[in-house]
């Protein structure tokens, strides 16, 4: 063997030796090494979820039970505010705000909540005699009916439901639903409950 080909030998099992040094040492990206960071790593915090609603739309209707998996899936982690934005193009939308926040005075908001979305297609056309549907599933849940139909005319809660409008009009709210996440405001709503997930996950996650 020649003097240059001992030479090339030597430079070929440095290279292989100094090659092996660096990738073993993490200098190269390997696949069998644990990543610095995992998700299961990350510290979670609390996301906050605004939803301008009203009762009558049936696009509202349709997310409600995407908020209840978020709810059911992350907990407390999870914070949801139902805010009511009535539309003036149905009729009984301000009765059924009214009929929640009057449950809410008695600690059963969510349950009739629940029911007034439930029932949206008898309650809300126009020649539906709304109000006794209301007094009936403030019945379901053990509401006291005096109490509730008092507070279905409460000033309080009539200046309570136009508040919640005027401060989506001043948040530029135009439609319903429309979601703002931890003060953000979605440009388009989550077209699944897995997209929105991860739009919470972002948010839950973000540094």
């Amino acid at each position: 063997m020649n003097k240059l080909s001992i030479q090339i030998i030597a430079v070929i099992a440095f290279v292989v030796i100094a090659g092996a040094a660096l990738y073993y040492g993490g200098v190269f990206e390997n696949s069998e090494q644990t990543p610095v960071t995992e998700a299961s790593d990350r510290t979670a915090r609390t996301v906050q979820i605004l939803n301008y609603s009203d009762y009558s739309c049936p696009a509202c209707r349709h997310y409600a039970p995407l908020q209840d998996r978020l709810k059911e899936e992350f907990g407390d982690l999870v914070e949801i505010e139902y805010r009511h934005f009535v539309l003036g193009s149905f009729p009984h939308s301000r009765l059924a705000a009214y009929a929640a926040e009057a449950a809410r005075e008695q600690g059963m908001f969510n349950e009739m909540h629940n029911l007034i979305y439930e029932y949206q297609s008898q309650w809300s056309p126009r020649q539906a005699d709304a109000e006794e549907y209301f007094i009936g599933f403030a019945e379901e849940i053990g509401l006291d009916i005096d109490q509730f139909r008092e507070d279905l005319e409460s000033e309080e809660i009539h200046d309570l439901v136009a508040a919640h409008r005027d401060e989506g009009v001043r948040r530029t709210v135009n439609s319903t639903p429309t979601f703002f996440v931890d003060g953000h405001r979605l440009r388009q709503n989550p077209q699944s409950y897995e997209q929105f997930k991860s739009i919470v996950e972002l948010y839950m996650y973000r540094d």
